[in-house]
């Protein structure tokens, strides 16, 4: 592996996310609830990944940049309170939890992909798939698993290609 460029780390991370939103799907699809349990739990699995790609990527620099560690903290608290905001529509009536877990989905896809735009690339197209997956399970439920296997899988290939391009870039 070159040090400079880690992709097979960058590309774990992005399978694993793709993975668990995968899982999440199904859950949704399954569960009466929702799975917004799930959803909920999810956020701050994928902070923790994305903050650790972001921390592994930059370890091996001489500059140390606190600003952009509080701004990505700061990134993952809003969609913290975000989600606390979603239990309390949830609580108070105004959402079912399958309404909740989609909204977390929703919310959980616009921060990744955010955080793809300011910080790590990989995560614009996780963001961009999660999004999707939202999408397939508000319109297109019943066809659930035929749009949301093809969308993970291209994700990932799409997420290896790109990986494997900037890679190649950086070996020449």
């Amino acid at each position: 592996m070159n040090p400079k460029h880690p992709w097979g780390v960058r590309l774990g991370v992005g399978v694993a996310m793709l993975v668990l939103a995968f899982i999440g799907i199904v859950v949704t699809n399954i569960l009466a609830t929702g799975g917004w349990a799930y959803w909920r739990a999810m956020v701050p699995i994928y902070a923790a990944m994305a903050l650790w790609l972001s921390w592994y990527m930059r370890r091996t620099t001489d500059v140390v940049r606190p600003v952009t560690i509080w701004h990505e903290l700061l990134h993952w608290v809003g969609l913290f309170f975000m989600i606390f905001l979603v239990e309390i529509y949830l609580h108070s009536g105004l959402l079912s939890r399958n309404q909740a877990s989609l909204v977390a989905l929703t919310l959980l896809s616009l921060t990744v992909f955010t955080i793809g735009v300011y910080i790590e690339s990989t995560f614009i197209l996780i963001g961009i798939v999660l999004g999707v997956f939202a999408a397939i399970v508000a319109v297109a439920i019943q066809y659930l698993y035929a749009f949301t296997i093809p969308a993970l899988l291209i994700g990932i290939g799409i997420i290896s290609y790109m990986i494997w391009f900037s890679h190649q870039k950086m070996t020449k």
